[in-house]
């Protein structure tokens, strides 16, 4: 079981962690998804235009459908590249878990210097883990951007 203290730990490295993804996340919806998407809206509302009160339902579905393609291909790029984030991100904790476990050994917990060395292994490994995916966050972010602007073209 993880001392108060390697919890503690932990919960601030992970709370970095979550507040530094949130931020870049937030940062490419506003910037490069939501203009996408007003373009989306706006063309839709000129496929209505169009179609006035004449046009047919298909032409005006069909329109509509096409308008929403770019901003759809857009946050599935978004989706995707946050998803294997999260994945590195995961296993990468696995491994801090899976070092952590290879340091014990029975009676280990009731020598708390050796827990000691094992906790602060443990904190090492996350807090390397951490700043290394926070590094990872703007070339995400650029590989996001790149493709999201090929696709507006």
């Amino acid at each position: 079981m993880a001392s108060p203290a390697l919890q503690s730990q932990a919960n601030a490295l992970n709370a970095r962690m979550e507040g530094e993804a949130k931020t870049a996340i937030d940062s490419i919806e506003r910037e490069l998804l939501r203009p996408m998407a007003l373009k989306s809206y706006q063309c839709i509302v000129d496929c209505y235009k169009k179609a006035g009160a004449t046009g047919s339902n298909e032409q005006l579905d069909h329109c509509s459908r096409s308008c929403q393609i770019p901003h759809q291909q857009a946050h599935n790029v978004l989706q995707q590249e946050v998803s294997q984030f999260q994945d590195r991100l995961s296993r990468a904790m696995m491994q801090c878990n899976d070092d952590a476990q290879d340091m014990m050994t029975p009676g280990i917990q009731n020598d708390a210097r050796r827990m000691k060395k094992v906790e602060d292994s443990v904190v090492k490994c996350i807090s390397g883990v951490v700043d290394k995916n926070v590094a990872a966050l703007k070339p995400m972010r650029e590989r996001i951007a790149s493709q999201i602007k090929s696709i507006g073209k």
